[in-house]
């Protein structure tokens, strides 16, 4: 089995990716709560970067997102918004 491993912003690294290229996306994003006050957690573009990763993504492809408790139905809106439908939370 032969796996990589990208790290880096969503929005640039996937933009270098074609149409149903990924088997799976496990993601761990910036939650937009302003994280000890630093920029990169302010706005989140979660509609536009879930809309990347559905595109890149194969169908029937696993997705998996981290979100802080509170804020998963922020994130599961997002994604639903995107095209993705959602089948599980996992606690």
């Amino acid at each position: 089995m032969n796996f990589t491993i990208k790290q880096g912003m969503n929005q640039d690294i996937l933009k270098n990716y074609p149409d149903n290229y990924f088997d799976s996306i496990v993601t761990d994003p910036p939650y937009g709560i302003e994280f000890l006050g630093k920029d990169w957690d302010k706005n989140t573009g979660a509609v536009e970067t879930w809309q990347e990763c559905f595109r890149v993504l194969k169908p029937g492809g696993y997705f998996l997102t981290f979100s802080s408790p509170r804020l998963y139905h922020a994130i599961a809106m997002s994604c639903e918004i995107a095209g993705f439908e959602i089948r599980d939370k996992i606690k």
